[in-house]
């Protein structure tokens, strides 16, 4: 399900990080990234865009505050991707980072970008390579305890990953603190929970997901344990990749918050987020897996939405097409649905505005995607894609579909991709609609 803002239009804020105002008057968070209204491939700079929010829930555009300049390295040809804004004591000012590149991916350079107000227009400072070396994905992270500040960034023709600390303005690497050699690593993220530093990325594939994983120590500059799953394997962070680790200190608890890019790598302009609590505790960090949950931001206090869960074998599919599914699968079965035959349902509980989270499980190519659209009593909902899960495993998958029901309506999933590949679902949660 696409997020909008309060206007009602598509966020486009992809591969970027959201701070909270530094701005004594201002108590909002503010979210930056990447506007790809329209594009299929990556190449073409549109610009940064801003969002702003006092609940994480509605977000309001502010506009876009970094733009094309025609004859530079971020002209309208160009590529900026990955922006992350942190705040510069010392300055006063706030601090854009940015992989800055051209459309053959062959420049491999770092931009930086300022601006005296957090959602202003920000003055493009250059791009350049650190320490005279290639950089492509990549994020900035500031240690709130003192300040310090790090580019962590894919290095060596992608094979290297490595950790720089900043100068005190931000505007420059100042010294190279570790670099992990033939990894092939990448969108970086950092938590720092109780004096450790947890280091968070995926292997490299393109736009197509993959596990992510982390890394503990007690230092930036390492050393640096052996990596760890943040979700079970095989679910790719449940078809994500890691954007920016966000921690919210509530008047009750500390949440810390995974925001992930669901690509859609042949359409990235439908790509989506996904935005996961991480439970820290002594076995270390695990992506708490939900399909809807609330926060309050005030006193970082978050709760899993309750849900009606509709079953394969509690369906009104017919038992015909049920097969057999694992321990994991909700009920036992599942229905395997294809474009002549739905999975229906009949819906018992309150009437009014819901989200459909979708349980499926189907294997295909890299990037591929299958399309279902929702018939409800009669009327067709507007169709959603469904991207392929896990390559030849069976870990599920839930993709939410809004859609409004009556006691005793009559849902009907259609697979509207004919292709005769086999297609399972598992099931539907029946979600309240919050918004």
């Amino acid at each position: 399900m696409n997020m909008t803002d309060t206007d009602g239009n598509l966020i486009q804020a992809h591969g970027g990080d959201i701070i909270k105002s530094q701005d004594s008057d201002d108590t909002s968070w503010y979210w930056f990234g990447e506007d790809k209204t329209g594009e299929t491939t990556s190449g073409h700079f549109q610009a940064v865009n801003c969002y702003k929010s006092a609940d994480f829930s509605t977000w309001e555009f502010v506009g876009p505050i970094l733009s094309p300049i025609a004859g530079t390295n971020i002209s309208s040809d160009a590529v900026v991707e990955r922006p992350k804004v942190i705040y510069n004591d010392q300055n006063q000012e706030y601090v854009m980072w940015f992989h800055s590149d051209d459309s053959s991916y062959g420049a491999a350079m770092v931009g930086v970008a300022t601006s005296d107000t957090i959602n202003g227009e920000y003055n493009w400072r250059g791009s350049f390579k650190p320490f005279g070396n290639d950089s492509r994905d990549m994020t900035v992270w500031k240690d709130l305890e003192d300040g310090s500040a790090y580019l962590i960034f894919a290095t060596s023709g992608n094979a290297d990953l490595q950790i720089a600390r900043l100068t005190d303005d931000y505007y420059n690497v100042s010294e190279a603190l570790y670099t992990f050699p033939d990894k092939y690593w990448e969108a970086p993220g950092v938590f720092k929970i109780d004096g450790t530093f947890y280091l968070l990325y995926s292997r490299q594939d393109g736009w197509t997901p993959t596990d992510n994983y982390y890394m503990t120590a007690s230092s930036m500059a390492g050393p640096w344990s052996e990596p760890t799953l943040l979700a079970p394997e095989g679910a790719y962070s449940y078809l994500t990749q890691n954007a920016y680790d966000i921690v919210i200190d509530g008047s009750e608890q500390t949440i810390y918050l995974y925001y992930g890019d669901h690509w859609s790598g042949n359409q990235l302009s439908s790509s989506t987020y996904a935005f996961y609590p991480v439970i820290s505790n002594s076995s270390g960090l695990t992506l708490h897996r939900t399909g809807g949950w609330s926060l309050d931001i005030e006193t970082g206090l978050w709760t899993d939405l309750p849900y009606t869960p509709i079953t394969a074998a509690d369906s009104t599919t017919p038992a015909s097409t049920l097969i057999p599914c694992d321990d994991s699968c909700a009920g036992g079965m599942a229905a395997n649905m294809t474009a002549e035959q739905p999975f229906t349902f009949t819906w018992s509980g309150d009437a009014g505005d819901k989200v459909l989270g979708i349980q499926y499980v189907y294997d295909g190519p890299k990037n591929a995607f299958k399309h279902i659209g929702v018939r409800v009593d009669g009327e067709t909902v507007e169709g959603n894609a469904l991207p392929e899960t896990t390559r030849g495993t069976t870990f599920s998958q839930e993709v939410p579909f809004p859609a409004t029901l009556r006691e005793g309506s009559e849902v009907v999933l259609m697979l509207l991709d004919a292709d005769g590949s086999e297609f399972f679902v598992e099931g539907v949660k029946v979600y309240p609609h919050l918004q």
